[in-house]
């Protein structure tokens, strides 16, 4: 049952807030390693197949605590999920600052996907129930996929500039985002709870679940999110490999800058745009994914870096759209007293989409190289992107009110 007296005032404007900006911190936390991933390539000498390992472990972090933990927020409350998260991307940046080889690197990425598993799948399900407003659905879409597309695009281009620039470059960006989420910790510990917890609630395994009467719209919007996550995932994961191999370019900022320039782009698109409704927002950045993931193939072709970092550019406005669209249906549709069970679902196809294709291209670039593995994936997820326009246009996305029954 929701805490209803959080709903007006001040401090449920700051609330909202404070757990949208956490969101920002802890996805940017999460994404400080990856420009760094190329200086532990160097100096540990491991193969790019080990540095999408290193990237892609943290997704089982991901998917187990979208699975054991992020639930548990519909019954013991938001805040006592949240605030452990945020403690454990704490932990998980202090293991990757002290890694002295992979194993080490490795347990860091894995506490880092539970925190994102856990936290922001529960910090999305409380920025509904903390608007000021009530749930006005279009407003707390844009702020959450904003935050999260923020912090996506700050940890590679603040990592980047300060490996590049600042001493001990696998220092240094850590004591920054340490610092961040520091304060992040500060601002949820003082947050009011929105969920009132039931009585006699565990913390046992609950897992996640979708609402057989939401089923139908929600496999579209995870088709959509998958969809561009693929994009923005491979970019996150294979940004130092592009700039490296693809461009001929040896610099942790220009690996920095094409990541977090997706993700810029992803937010310009979705705040001009963001009074598109849902369907059309889901058709622009499908339809705009297409067009980057052309021009990619082009750029490619002709060896051209400014084309390369064009289609960038329009890869992340139709990323930006696509996600905006399918995150709005998403809290459209998810029942009230089930918002951390459906959003879990919703985190779990987007981790899948972004890191099953990054580790696909890095042990296919072992094979047929990685100019062919990164080749094949482009057409692979223009056809998806074109599938998903077919999609739409077949159907009606017309969401169901919020409070449907949640049973299965």
């Amino acid at each position: 049952m929701n805490v209803k007296n959080i709903k007006s005032g001040t401090s449920a404007n700051g609330a909202f807030w404070f757990v949208a900006a956490a969101i920002a911190i802890v996805v940017l936390g999460a994404n400080t390693p990856v420009p760094l991933f190329t200086v532990y390539q160097q100096a540990w000498h491991f193969s790019t197949g080990t540095l999408t390992v290193v990237y892609g472990i943290y997704t089982v972090g991901v998917i187990a605590a979208v699975f054991a933990i992020a639930p548990l927020s519909d019954v013991v409350g938001r805040k006592r999920v949240l605030v452990p998260a945020v403690a454990t991307m704490i932990a998980g940046l202090l293991a990757c600052m002290f890694a002295v080889d992979v194993p080490m690197l490795i347990a860091g990425r894995l506490l880092q996907g539970i925190a994102i598993g856990a936290g922001v799948t529960t910090a999305v399900a409380a920025l509904g129930e903390l608007h000021p407003q009530g749930r006005a659905h279009e407003q707390v879409a844009l702020v959450a996929t904003v935050a999260t597309v923020v912090g996506l695009a700050g940890g590679p281009l603040v990592a980047g500039i300060l490996a590049e620039y600042a001493p001990w470059p696998t220092i240094v960006p850590y004591l920054a985002s340490l610092a961040l989420t520091a304060l992040a910790l500060i601002g949820v510990l003082a947050a009011p709870e929105t969920v009132a917890p039931k009585a006699g609630a565990t913390f046992r395994l609950r897992g996640i679940g979708v609402p057989r009467a939401i089923r139908g719209p929600f496999l579209l919007a995870t088709y959509v999110e998958m969809t561009a996550y693929a994009v923005a995932g491979t970019f996150a994961g294979l940004g130092a490999s592009f700039t490296r191999d693809l461009l001929h370019v040896e610099s942790h900022l220009a690996a920095g800058l094409l990541v977090a320039l997706l993700f810029l782009a992803s937010t310009a698109a979705q705040l001009a745009l963001r009074a598109l409704d849902l369907r059309r927002s889901m058709i622009a950045g499908l339809g705009t994914l297409a067009v980057g993931l052309v021009l990619l193939l082009v750029a490619i072709r002709i060896g051209s870096a400014p084309l390369f970092f064009l289609a960038t550019v329009v890869l992340g406005a139709g990323h930006g759209l696509a996600y905006l669209g399918a995150q709005e249906l998403t809290d459209r549709i998810a029942p009230s007293d089930a918002r951390a069970k459906v959003f879990a679902a919703f985190q779990l196809g987007l981790y899948i989409g972004a890191t099953a294709p990054a580790l696909l291209v890095g042990y296919a670039a072992a094979v047929v190289g990685f100019r062919t593995a990164t080749v094949d994936f482009i057409v692979v997820v223009l056809a998806l992107a074109l599938g998903g326009l077919a999609w739409i246009a077949r159907r009606s996305v017309t969401p169901e009110p919020e409070n449907m029954a949640a049973s299965a």
